[in-house]
Parts: C-alpha cells; sequence; structure tokens
C-alpha cells in the first residue's frame, strides 16, 4: 500500500486545525469563559466577593449563567454557581444585591422572568440558596394569587402521595417548597429519589431552584473531582410520573462544574400515586429504558 504524501498529512492537518480550533474557542466562549461583573469588599476588609458572568445565555432565550466567589486573604473560602432568567440576555451588576453580615455576605440575584433568589455564602465555607417572594427586591404581587390557584389543587396530591413521611421530612419538603406552592409534588419526587439513592457526602436534602423550575436540582453525591446530582424533567407521557435525570458533572481545578458538559447517568421515574422509584438504566435520550420504567411511563 502506497505511503500518504507528506504534504496531504500537512494540508489535512492545517485544514483540522483551521475548522478546530475556531469551533472549541467558540464553545470555549459561549460555555466556560469567566467575565468579571463586579467586586465587594466586606466591612473589616478581610473578605471579597467577586461576581462573574460565564458563557454566554442559553440559546434562544434561556437563562444566564454566573458564579460567584467569596475569597479570603490567603484563599478561596466559598463558591457557588447561579442562574438569571432575564429573557435569554446576560446580567449586569445591578441585577445583584450584596449585603455583608457579620458571618456571612448574602447576594439577591433578580432577573425579568423569575421571582429573586438569595444566595449566602458563609465566612466558614457553607453555601445555600433559596427562591424568595420578591421581584427585583419587591414584594410580588401575583404570589398570594398564584397560591390560591395552586394550593387547592396541590395540597391534596400531596399528602396523598407521601402520607407514609414523618413529620420532619414533611416540614423539610415543606421549607424547601413553601415559596412554590405547585412544585410540592416535584419536590417530594426529588425526595423520595434522594432517599433512595444519595450517599453521605449528599449531606442533609436540599432542593436548589434556579432561574426556572427546569434548573431546579438535588445532589446526590459530591466529592473532590465529581458532582452528581438530580434534574426534575417534566411528566412522563401518561402524567402518572415525575421524570428526573441524574447527571454526573466533573469538576475542574479550582472545584467548579459545567452544567452543559455533564452526563446522564440514570433517568428515574416517580409514580405520584404511589411514590415508588423506578430506574430506567438509560445513558442517553435514544435509550431504552427498563419494562418497568417503560409501562409506568407510556
Amino acid at each position: 500500500m502506497n505511503k500518504i504524501p507528506k504534504y496531504v498529512v500537512i494540508i489535512v492537518g492545517i485544514l483540522v486545525m483551521v475548522v478546530l480550533l475556531p469551533l472549541g474557542y467558540d464553545r470555549y466562549k459561549t460555555r466556560y469563559e469567566a467575565e468579571q461583573i463586579s467586586t465587594s469588599t466586606s466591612p473589616d476588609g478581610d473578605y471579597e466577593l467577586v461576581i462573574y458572568s460565564v458563557g454566554e445565555p442559553d440559546f434562544p432565550f434561556g437563562a444566564a449563567h454566573g458564579r460567584l466567589v467569596l475569597k479570603g486573604k490567603e484563599k478561596t473560602v466559598a463558591y457557588r454557581s447561579f442562574e438569571v432568567a432575564n429573557d435569554g440576555a446576560r446580567f449586569y451588576d445591578g441585577d445583584l444585591e450584596t449585603t455583608w453580615y457579620g458571618n456571612r455576605v448574602e447576594v439577591v440575584v433578580s432577573g425579568s422572568e423569575q421571582r429573586d433568589e438569595l444566595v449566602t455564602l458563609s465566612f466558614n465555607g457553607q453555601t445555600s440558596n433559596r427562591r424568595l417572594t420578591t421581584r427585583y427586591r419587591r414584594e410580588d404581587t401575583d404570589i398570594e394569587k398564584d397560591r390560591e390557584q395552586d394550593s387547592t389543587a396541590t395540597e391534596k396530591s400531596y399528602d396523598d402521595n407521601r402520607e407514609d413521611v414523618d413529620s420532619s421530612a414533611d416540614s423539610s419538603v415543606d421549607s424547601a417548597a413553601d415559596d412554590q406552592p405547585e412544585n410540592k409534588k416535584i419536590t417530594v419526587g426529588y425526595q423520595a429519589i434522594f432517599e433512595k439513592y444519595s450517599d453521605a457526602t449528599a449531606g442533609e436534602f436540599e432542593v436548589y431552584y434556579g432561574a426556572s423550575e427546569s434548573s431546579s436540582r438535588c445532589i446526590l453525591s459530591e466529592s473532590d473531582n465529581f458532582m452528581e446530582y438530580i434534574v426534575y424533567d417534566g411528566k412522563s407521557e401518561n402524567g402518572k410520573s415525575g421524570l428526573y435525570v441524574r447527571y454526573r458533572a466533573e469538576k475542574g481545578r479550582d472545584g467548579t462544574y459545567d452544567y452543559g458538559s455533564a452526563e446522564i447517568e440514570d433517568v428515574y421515574a416517580y409514580v405520584f400515586s404511589s411514590g415508588e422509584v423506578i430506574s430506567s438504566g438509560k445513558t442517553n435520550w435514544e435509550d431504552t429504558g427498563t419494562d418497568e420504567f417503560e409501562r409506568a411511563t407510556e
């Protein structure tokens, strides 16, 4: 067999570089590039909060991504990713309000298509977030109306689905979803999967609500190298189950991870009527699930 001429190899190599390098750079720009938006320093000067915008908003009208990094004098103390639903637009310094306290810093994140989100980074390294009942730091007059419309429809199914959950677990679920009554059934599904599949590294059960319902997450396992979490993906075709996708995201050297590059580990069905959790065994969307999963969802 004749050897491929050296000049052909060189030409092909050049063409590959011309095509792949711009594609790689474009992916970096849209997914990973962090742009510093602003910084804030604690009153005693011991801590600094840096706010980053990460990549571009999800196409075409999705959430914008950001990161909060709390730094001490000698090292990074804590970090937390967040999302802003701004009708496909980026967020700016005016969309975030920072307040310093004796043991923590709190940031209220606002967007045109979401209720405010409170992100807390403590000086001991702990972080948390929760949805507020305000929009751009003002009371949302539509919230009470939403609650009245949703509570009647969801309260009964919530009680029916989880009568066997003890009072402490009920308190945890109510606390996590109390500002979003329409999500009670979704949160119960999160808890059922958490109880079955989480490990000791996940800590206590908690649902992290992002800019939209589909960006809520619950951590199942975490190490220095990776994060495994579940995301609610809507109801099954027959409307009888909630679908939850388990993802695994590898962490970078700085401890951060990108949701867009996470890989599917499994897809679960939470059956509303029985509270049963069924694994599909799927690691790709096109995979066929187990017979039990298919019966529960089709």
